[in-house]
């Protein structure tokens, strides 16, 4: 088990060796698991209020231009076929590049491809989580923004309360080639998103959606995961890693990576975000 968390770029080398993929005979395969998290609409590492580069006290740069500078040169070093980039949710909201495109020039009435969408699309990520912000701007602006992708928005917890479905996809499993002429490799990630949700944007949610615990969405998917095929399952969860929840006891743990990773079987990395903080590698 592999958990990485917090706020920004991190990079997981070895997150996965195919020992036991079908067929492929005990030979190891490694891959690279790159991800980011709370994103917040920074497509570009710029400070608007200071109307300069940005950069913090401990000289921290931010943004998806930034990031993809690594991602590629990651790709570039161990091959981009065998890499997998996921983002953890929180991505377009929070700076006021992204409220343009959610209230001045909405994505929803006006015929643009929102920025966050764009600079994803050409970095070529594999998988996105929605995190709580994403809902901030309304379910048909996440439609929207969703269908813009070139890769899904994953959330299993999030559940259309007319059907008893997730409304979002709740996974994908990524087929990767150990061998030129060899046997598949098949990574299924799945997104779990935040219940505080249901609180933090209810006028958007209410009678929409609910958002079921994600340690419990998670010991139900994956199962159905490793049936459909998956050889490694990596979690993308929008919560922290543990500790009590900021909304209190009314919903499911806000911070349940620490519960997933010990009570789900079958998981063999985590990427949470959503606290921004610092958590060691595990």
């Amino acid at each position: 088990m592999a958990a990485v968390g917090g706020a920004g770029l991190f990079a997981a080398p070895g997150a996965a060796a195919a020992t036991d993929s079908p067929g492929n005979g005990g030979d190891p395969f490694r891959i690279t698991v790159l991800g980011t998290t709370d994103l917040h609409g920074n497509v570009l590492n710029w400070d608007y209020f200071k109307n300069t580069e940005y950069t913090d006290s401990k000289a921290n740069d931010i943004g998806v231009a930034k990031a993809s500078t690594i991602i590629k040169t990651v790709k570039a070093e161990v091959g981009a076929e065998r890499t997998i980039t996921i983002d953890a949710g929180d991505t377009i909201q929070g700076t006021p590049l992204a409220t343009y495109f959610a209230k001045q020039e909405p994505i929803t009435s006006v015929p643009h491809i929102h920025p966050m969408a764009t600079a994803m699309n050409l970095i070529g990520y594999d998988a996105v989580t929605m995190g709580n912000h994403e809902f901030n701007y309304g379910i048909p602006f996440l439609d929207t923004w969703a269908k813009q992708l070139h890769f899904p928005a994953l959330a299993a917890n999030a559940v259309d309360v007319h059907t008893g479905k997730p409304y979002f996809q709740p996974y994908v499993i990524k087929t990767m080639q150990t061998k030129r002429d060899g046997y598949p490799l098949r990574v299924g990630i799945l997104g779990l998103t935040n219940p505080g949700v249901a609180i933090w944007d209810r006028d958007n949610v209410a009678g929409k959606l609910r958002f079921d615990d994600m340690v419990a969405t998670a010991a139900r998917w994956v199962p159905v995961m490793r049936a459909n095929g998956a050889d490694v399952v990596i979690v993308s969860a929008h919560g922290g890693d543990s500790g009590t929840s900021s909304y209190g006891p009314e919903l499911p743990v806000e911070n349940a990576a620490a519960l997933i990773a010990q009570k789900v079987p079958g998981v063999d990395a985590i990427l949470f975000g959503h606290a921004h903080n610092d958590v060691p590698q595990r």
